[in-house]
């Protein structure tokens, strides 16, 4: 896993970031998800940077940039912001850009309100949940998707129920070790958490700041207005076969929004796909990108 020692610093959007540059060539972006940092990249740095030069940074609030106060919220559009000022720091626009989860989510909402700054996108299972309905949902809006497309919003609500209420209720209560468990047992599935390990784990520990603020101030951004239509660019959609039915629902849902989306699986990997199969998930990205 990659040294966080070994990370340079940058100003953006008026706070530091810490990120790796490496390789040369047309820029692609690396934006980490959730309870993770730039280490969660380690599989791609080196294999990408041989033909791309790769920018990877860690969001604001993750390690080892400066920690989220407590009882501060932490606001979607803000890491879009932030996105959007790296890109421009470090004159990589137009950029390819990958990103995994909640990254992949900042990924797409920059690409439609600054679709010039973006050449291809990668997004490895972004939860797209806001794209359908406002969270949490109101009761009309979660029975109007029930009838127009009753799979998807039946696996929303069972991640809502099953995985983001409880992880709520354990942050509210100041028992952080409990809501990380509910949290990595609903995304990546009971076998997958178990088996991270001890490094894995402490990354996730280290990065629970914004996770518990977005859960205790409502950080999904309602993206139900979201000017998808100007995502012209290609995309493509990754998810892992081991992962949570809903992900694979809600890119499918997304390749149907996007006028040029491509749906791929990949085999033997949960949520943090990357981690996972990092040698298919190159192959991917190098042969998408390259098209």
């Amino acid at each position: 896993m990659l040294d966080l020692d070994d990370t340079t610093t940058i100003q953006a959007n008026g706070t530091s970031l810490a990120m790796v540059e490496q390789g040369s060539g047309d820029p692609v972006v690396l934006i980490h998800g959730g309870v993770s940092d730039l280490r969660s990249w380690t599989g791609q740095i080196s294999a990408l940077s041989k033909i791309f030069r790769v920018l990877c940074y860690s969001r604001r609030y993750h390690a080892p940039n400066a920690p989220i106060p407590p009882d501060q919220p932490d606001t979607f559009q803000t890491h879009v912001d932030d996105l959007a000022a790296l890109i421009d720091r470090l004159g990589a626009a137009p950029t390819h850009i990958v990103g995994h989860s909640w990254g992949g989510l900042i990924a797409l909402v920059l690409a439609s309100q600054h679709p010039d700054m973006c050449r291809r996108l990668v997004l490895i299972e972004a939860p797209t949940v806001s794209v359908h309905l406002q969270i949490p949902p109101k009761p009309l809006q979660l029975l109007k998707l029930f009838l127009s497309n009753p799979k998807l919003a039946f696996s929303i609500a069972k991640l809502g129920a099953g995985t983001f209420a409880p992880a709520e209720k354990a942050f509210r209560k100041g028992h952080d070790k409990a809501a990380i468990a509910h949290f990595g047992r609903g995304v990546l599935g009971d076998q997958t958490f178990e088996a991270l390990s001890e490094e894995r784990y402490q990354q996730v520990w280290e990065n629970r700041g914004p996770d518990r603020a977005q859960a205790l101030y409502h950080g999904f951004p309602d993206l139900r207005d979201a000017q998808l239509s100007r995502v012209t660019m290609p995309v493509l959609l990754l998810g892992g076969s081991s992962s949570p039915v809903v992900f694979r629902r809600l890119n499918d849902a997304l390749a149907d929004r996007l006028p040029d989306a491509t749906n791929r699986i990949i085999p033997n990997a949960s949520h943090i796909v990357q981690e996972d199969a990092p040698d298919e998930v190159n192959v991917e990205i190098v042969g998408f990108l390259q098209r």
